[in-house]
């Protein structure tokens, strides 16, 4: 293969690492399950129905330019988005930390989070989510839990 071979398909490549290099990236790789993704309420009113809301079939991804501001409102890299990540079918699972207290998971504009099989298999929790920025990973060794959601009780109204 000649040089000029080489680079003229090496150039195409280079391109697609440098344009995931700008975004937000959220692959399901749960074998059996799709994957629900809801960004937070948008800042500007006019842009919440363009917000990132999808399902991801097992295998699948989603990517946001951090240019994007629809579902990157800051619009930098180092822009911090919440996200709510259900993992779908009966029963589901939200993935956050702490686990079942609050609903959404924070990733950077150019940041990449991972929903997969729990690998600790002693764990409640059959899915974690591994969330990384700049290919280190945030989330240590345990990942962020995947639980079934807290049902909230009703406080009881006291007595005036």
């Amino acid at each position: 293969m000649s040089g000029t071979t080489f680079l003229r398909l090496l150039l195409p490549l280079a391109l697609l690492a440098a344009q995931g290099a700008h975004a937000y990236c959220i692959h399901n790789q749960v074998p059996d399950r799709d994957v629900r993704i809801e960004q937070e309420e948008h800042p500007d009113g006019l842009r919440n129905d363009r917000r990132l809301r999808v399902t991801l079939k097992p295998g699948e991804s989603k990517c946001c330019d951090f240019h994007q501001l629809d579902c990157n409102p800051g619009g930098r890299a180092n822009s911090v988005v919440n996200l709510a990540i259900i993992v779908n079918g009966t029963p589901s699972y939200e993935c956050s930390f702490p686990p079942g207290i609050v609903s959404t998971v924070k990733v950077t504009g150019t940041g990449t989070i991972r929903i997969l099989p729990n690998p600790n298999k002693k764990s409640a929790n059959p899915y974690i989510a591994r969330i990384a920025t700049q290919d280190k990973d945030l989330t240590g060794p345990q990942g962020i839990a995947c639980a079934e959601p807290r049902k909230v009780e009703p406080k009881p109204k006291g007595k005036k």
